[in-house]
């Protein structure tokens, strides 16, 4: 079934961030100049033009591609002069439809792959013409941070993921451009491999075996099989399909490689987690209360029972950011210099509640140098905490 080719979750999200952080440099990025005589004169200097009457079949395809993405901007295609791996690009300019093949790439593929990898290039101009630009401009920004020695982990992460995001994007444009998954990922895989007999099918057959929930490796590009499976899903699946393709782009909360999005929702994690841990009356000093709300809590004005906290598994988080909230949790126990064993069996209760007891166990034993004889102690008033309230 045919989806809608619009802009990835992601894209939306973290544009939205850009612009409000960077509403200046927005601003003036989205007004820039793009293109023009100096992009002309290098083309015709470095490429060889590829007339419609000359190279036909190549042509139909660049039209056929163009006309299934609703692109009415004039396309041009050009052969780079050199002879690198084959492979395909897209130069933007606003007002053309500009696509560079290297390699000879037109001779390695069929018709629909040539097709599929059209519509993969054509679908960088769509996305970068929609929203008023808005998406290349986050993109620019993005690019122009990695230069930058001060550039924050997160910001980099999210010029990682970002790219990634924009290749699936393009490889939905490629499915788009011919109606089948097979050419777009036939051609994925002859650029990759060289090779000019592929099995598309076979192939995302090994793709559904392979293990993505640790992310996308790639820097530039998501792996083949990563962007053949994240395609097919698409195809199936449509916008119920995004949540999945998104944690296989880079897991959400992953303390070692936090994005944007990711750093935003830790933070609002560690609210939540420390507000339902001032709802327990054996963390609830005025130390431990001052704690959470430096942490950003909202602290309730009386104490709850722990049957009243959400049961969220955050035993199923990445074990840095396990780490992490276990860190949280033993600032808040641990915060009034004359806190009780009560305090430490109430963090581990909530801790429980919240499937990260074990860790945070760990966590105490390792940071507080617990024997064995206070571990036993702590974690039986934090079962006895629980069984008062089951």
């Amino acid at each position: 079934m045919l989806r809608e080719l619009k802009p990835l979750p992601y894209h939306s999200a973290v544009t939205t961030i850009l612009e409000g952080e960077h509403p200046k440099a927005f601003a003036a990025l989205r007004s820039g100049p793009i293109g023009g005589d100096d992009l002309d004169q290098a083309l015709l200097r470095s490429t060889y033009r590829l007339d419609p009457t000359s190279h036909p079949e190549a042509h139909a395809q660049l039209t056929r591609a163009a006309g299934a993405l609703g692109v009415t901007v004039p396309v041009e295609l050009y052969a780079g002069e050199s002879a690198d791996k084959p492979n395909a690009e897209l130069v933007f300019v606003p007002d053309r439809a500009i696509v560079v093949l290297t390699g000879g790439l037109s001779d390695l593929l069929t018709g629909d792959e040539l097709c599929a990898v059209m519509g993969h290039e054509l679908s960088h101009h769509v996305l970068w013409s929609s929203d008023g630009g808005r998406h290349l401009v986050a993109a620019r920004l993005l690019e122009a941070s990695e230069t930058d020695a001060r550039t924050s982990g997160e910001h980099l992460e999210t010029a990682r993921r970002f790219r990634l995001a924009t290749e699936l994007y393009a490889d939905r444009g490629a499915l788009l451009a011919t109606g089948t998954v097979e050419p777009a990922v036939g051609g994925l895989l002859k650029l990759a491999t060289g090779m000019r007999q592929v099995d598309p099918a076979a192939y995302l057959r090994q793709a559904a075996e392979v293990d993505l929930t640790s992310g996308s490796a790639g820097q530039t590009h998501p792996e083949n099989v990563l962007r053949s499976w994240a395609l097919q899903q698409w195809h199936d699946h449509g916008d119920e399909a995004e949540e999945a393709v998104a944690a296989a782009i880079g897991p959400p909360l992953d303390l070692a490689a936090l994005d944007l999005l990711g750093q935003d929702a830790l933070h609002e994690l560690t609210r939540e987690l420390a507000r339902e841990a001032m709802q327990v009356e054996g963390l609830r000093a005025p130390e431990s209360i001052e704690m959470a709300e430096r942490y950003g809590a909202v602290v309730p004005p009386t104490a709850t029972p722990l049957s009243e906290l959400t049961d969220d598994d955050l035993g199923a988080l990445p074990p840095d950011t396990r780490r992490y909230l276990c860190a949280v949790l033993a600032d808040l126990a641990t915060s009034d210099p004359d806190a009780s064993r009560t305090a430490l069996s109430a963090a581990v209760a909530v801790a429980m509640v919240k499937k990260l007891d074990g860790d945070l166990v760990k966590f105490l034993v390792a940071e507080l140098g617990l024997g064995d004889r206070e571990r036993t102690a702590v974690v039986a008033g934090a079962r006895e905490l629980l069984a008062g309230v089951a």
